[in-house]
């Protein structure tokens, strides 16, 4: 689930595709389609490859050029996603001395966007359950949000607890992916405790706090 890229210069050309390249994208992209629809229908544990080359009108000898098995797929799906969950962590990252009602009304967003693609929060969340491959994959993820990401943030700390800030915007967005998944796919009660207020205080105290006044 690897980062989008940074952008290309305006100045600089952009390699045209050749046409059975194009052809090649877009038998992939069919096939995380099909896989996309398979998962949000059945659940990644219980989809097949059998399934995802049906759907997508495929042969085996097709799907293996593009991919290696089911957890491959989910990782392609999950990197399609990546480009727009980097942007919603670079705009937290780019707050200056933000106050725990600027970081509640950036989680409340985040969690409505994440509303709008609820059946990705289950998939990605069902995937990192079922197979210790895609966990670590998403845990890698969200170690490249800490180092690439969340830069400036992390400037803000003393050069000596950088490390340590870094680990923290871990364990923190690990903890949003887990509530996403009760609060948007599992729709769980929490009762009168408001877990969206927990999480915001947790965000600000855990990495605002010591950077900037209350």
């Amino acid at each position: 689930m690897d980062l989008d890229q940074p952008q290309m210069q305006q100045d600089a050309p952009t390699p045209r595709l050749s046409i059975r390249e194009e052809q090649k994208l877009r038998t992939r992209d069919r096939l995380l389609d099909a896989a996309f629809e398979v998962f949000s229908v059945v659940g990644y544990r219980a989809a097949t490859i059998d399934e995802i080359m049906k759907r997508a009108g495929a042969n085996r000898a097709t799907f293996y050029l593009h991919f290696s098995d089911k957890l491959d797929v989910a990782a392609g799906i999950g990197r399609r996603s990546s480009m727009a969950v980097s942007d919603r962590f670079r705009q937290l990252d780019k707050m200056v001395a933000p106050s725990q009602a600027d970081i509640r009304t950036w989680l409340e967003n985040d969690l409505n966007e994440r509303r709008n693609h609820k059946v990705m929060v289950d998939i990605i969340h069902e995937a990192s359950s079922a197979d210790p491959r895609f966990g670590q994959e998403y845990l890698d993820y969200f170690v490249r949000i800490a180092e690439r990401v969340m830069v400036n943030t992390v400037a803000r700390w003393p050069e000596e607890q950088r490390p340590l800030a870094r680990m923290k915007i871990v364990c923190l967005f690990t903890m949003l992916h887990r509530l996403e998944f009760h609060l948007l796919c599992q729709e769980l009660d929490f009762g009168h405790y408001d877990p969206v207020e927990a999480l915001a205080d947790l965000l600000w105290n855990e990495l605002f706090a010591p950077i900037a006044p209350r």
